[in-house]
């Protein structure tokens, strides 16, 4: 985990060009599958506001950025995929073939990251911005590789899931959330009906004084009988 952590910062601020996100992935049978996927230099094109990997991420890690992500979500990552996988097994694909990892942290804040294999569409970019610094590209074209990551901060409406599955799910935590809220502003009222505990032993000692003054009162008439 921490030479995970350590591989994404070094290729966000510093000269790596690129590092593995294993997801590990549980199968039938128990078998293991060593799904990669990884974490590249990338490049962002501000003309187009285009891009893909850590130099079109971390834009997002502008404050008051839209889609802002903070560093530590950017370096817990791979855990928030691996996340994802165990709850809903695999990435939703989109029309462009793409796989979409989405999810809500316990704040409200939605989260998207898609990952892609680079294709022709986006393989002229990436080998003139290489080419810059050596000839050869870091990985093939047929790896899958994260194109974006970011939130729904500082947009104008909450991010709407993609994924049916994610939208269901949420959709039932909500429910569950808002009737666990009645239930406790309802045993709340009850809490605020009922007596207060000052009150019960207010009320008893009243009645023990009133009892005890009908007493004496009975003593003195009985008294006062017995002196005619």
């Amino acid at each position: 985990m921490k030479k995970e952590k350590r591989g994404i910062y070094n290729v966000t601020f510093n000269e790596k060009n690129s590092t593995p996100i294993n997801a590990e992935l549980e199968a039938i049978e128990n078998a293991i599958i060593d799904y990669v996927i990884h974490y590249v230099k990338g490049f962002h094109n501000p003309y187009r506001d285009r891009g893909l990997g850590a130099n079109h991420i971390k834009l997002h890690l502008e404050e008051n950025s839209e889609g802002q992500i903070t560093i530590e979500e950017l370096l817990n990552l791979g855990n928030s995929i691996r996340e994802y996988l165990k709850a809903f097994k695999e990435p939703f694909i989109d029309e462009k073939e793409a796989k979409i990892y989405e999810w809500e942290n316990d704040k409200g804040i939605r989260f998207r990251a898609i990952t892609d294999k680079i294709g022709e569409k986006h393989l002229k970019n990436i080998t003139e911005d290489y080419q810059r610094g050596g000839t050869q590209l870091p990985l093939s074209p047929s790896d899958e590789q994260i194109i974006t990551f970011y939130s729904d901060r500082n947009l104008k409406d909450q991010m709407e899931f993609k994924n049916p599955k994610v939208i269901e799910y949420y959709q039932n935590q909500n429910l569950i959330s808002n009737d666990l809220l009645s239930k406790l502003e309802a045993n709340q009222q009850v809490i605020n009906q009922s007596p207060r505990v000052d009150e019960i032993f207010k009320n008893q000692d009243s009645i023990k004084d009133s009892n005890s003054q009908d007493f004496k009162d009975s003593a003195l008439e009985q008294n006062k009988r017995k002196l005619k």
